[in-house]
């Protein structure tokens, strides 16, 4: 009977992945099917494969329309909800650390899919590029470009326009172009993040409606997502039906191979050294008593529901609970170096498919929004997705082919949570060692017997699920 309890609570669990891993099967089956009808009724399957675009596009603008809210205010609640009433130095450390580490896992992402090219050789992008010439622009109107669109001259606007430079008959003027300002709307975000945090008493209640508005978002997300596996087995059925899947199934190989290498090199490599170099610890102790914490978030695929296993398992390593309380927090909201690497991939996988060669600029401003987008991810399961939106908006492509990504989301979420809650642990130990903070050991305490008693077992999951409720 436990083990059959423990089956059901396990199935429970992990329901979301398995309604999606199903909807993903039965959509490439349904899609092969059709495709192999298409030949036959060519003029009615045109029809149908309109209609079986609908429920996917029905999931994309969901997406779409957390983007804004979901950005701004986990954003501002990052920056403004914390309960010190002020920057110190071990915030600023921590602000620092995070920025630091997850611009390089976006870097890195960026340089895989590069090398790798999983959407299609580099010959193949470089003939295709052409199509996209953006005439006389040059580089320094691209950076005009996004320091311009930093600060909107219109606040509302913001959420559906921005603007870019152009040329027309040697006159320049900037141009409104359809989609969302994430640079504006990330800036002032953050603008008004810090003046809350420096105005605290005042501006309560606006921070309180941010609070409400962020758990009306966050409960709007898991409604969005668990509508995920209608939507994801419409998508892919469609994607399919047009498609051949021999050259999909090489080209999502291809993007597997290359998310979880790039995740590999930051787990395994970059984070030790940094451990080793900055915090003055040996890496593998570390690691091992993060273990726990690794399944947990292995296993949920959520950031947020492992914030109490991560802070337990930090402080059985060492680190003092002054630091620990801070900043797995704060970490859980703005360190999210899997979700950056992962975005960068995919936006760049995407604009491959579809034969766009992206200029440097565009890179550039692929690696900033990856990395901002990902501090503005909900610490929920494919979060992630939601963001995804907005990296593929900064450079101006649309969600064709999204559908590829959406299949094999539900198996990456599980490995870029696992590195996001590691480097949270990771940034405690640096920040404790550069902030000059003390360091007592809890190994003594209660609560690190307690961890280390159970440790082989099971119930750390159940736990932190039921916390993270």
């Amino acid at each position: 009977m436990p083990r059959r309890g423990a089956i059901k609570r396990g199935l429970l669990e992990n329901l979301l992945s398995i309604l999606t891993i199903a909807g993903v099967i039965v959509g490439i089956v349904c899609g092969v099917l059709i495709r192999q009808s298409r030949e036959e009724e060519p003029k009615n399957s045109d029809e149908l494969i309109k209609g079986l675009r609908i429920p996917g596009d029905l999931l994309l603008r969901g997406l779409h329309m957390l983007v804004l809210p979901l950005v701004m205010t986990s954003l501002i609640l990052g920056l403004a909800g914390n309960k010190r009433s002020k920057f110190n130095r071990q915030a600023g450390l921590a602000i620092l650390y995070y920025l630091s580490t997850t611009l390089l896992a976006a870097v890195i992402g960026l340089i895989l899919v590069w090398a790798i090219s999983p959407g299609g050789t580099p010959e193949a992008r470089r003939s295709q590029g052409e199509d996209f010439n953006v005439g006389n622009t040059t580089f320094l109107d691209f950076v005009g470009d996004m320091i311009k669109n930093l600060i909107p001259a219109n606040i509302v606007a913001m959420s559906h326009m921005k603007y870019r430079t152009v040329y027309e008959d040697d006159i320049v003027f900037d141009e409104p172009v359809e989609g969302m300002n994430m640079l504006g709307i990330i800036f002032i975000s953050i603008a008004f993040g810090v003046i809350i945090m420096a105005n605290r008493e005042e501006c309560q209640p606006f921070l309180d409606f941010c609070k409400s508005l962020n758990v009306i978002i966050n409960k709007l997300t898991r409604l969005v997502l668990w509508y995920s596996p209608i939507g994801i087995m419409f998508l892919v059925m469609a994607e399919y039906t047009v498609s051949d899947i021999g050259e999909y199934a090489k080209e999502i190989g291809l993007y597997i191979v290359t998310v979880l290498v790039g995740l590999a090199i930051h787990f395994f490599v970059v984070l030790p050294l940094v451990l080793l170099l900055l915090a003055k610890r040996n890496p593998l102790p570390y690691y091992r008593a993060l273990l726990p914490a690794m399944a947990t978030a292995f296993g949920t695929a959520s950031s947020t529901v492992t914030i109490p296993l991560t802070m337990k398992c930090t402080k059985r390593a060492g680190v003092s609970a002054d630091v620990v309380d801070f900043v797995v927090p704060v970490g859980a909201t703005i360190n999210m170096d899997g979700t950056a690497l992962y975005e960068a991939v995919a936006c760049l996988f995407i604009a491959q498919l579809n034969d766009r060669q992206l200029t440097n600029p565009e890179i550039v401003i692929t690696a900033l929004t990856a990395t901002v987008a990902a501090i503005g991810a909900a610490g929920i399961p494919s979060a992630g997705l939601v963001t995804l939106v907005m990296v593929l908006n900064a450079v101006n492509l649309g969600t064709k082919h999204i559908a590829l990504v959406l299949t094999i989301d539900w198996l990456l979420d599980r490995f870029r949570t696992m590195t996001n809650i590691v480097g949270d642990a990771v940034g405690c130990a640096v920040i404790e060692r550069l902030s000059g903070s003390p360091c007592p050991s809890d190994r003594d305490e209660p609560e690190f017997q307690e961890l280390k008693n159970k440790d082989e077992e099971h119930n750390h999951v159940d736990h932190a699920v039921h916390v993270g409720a």
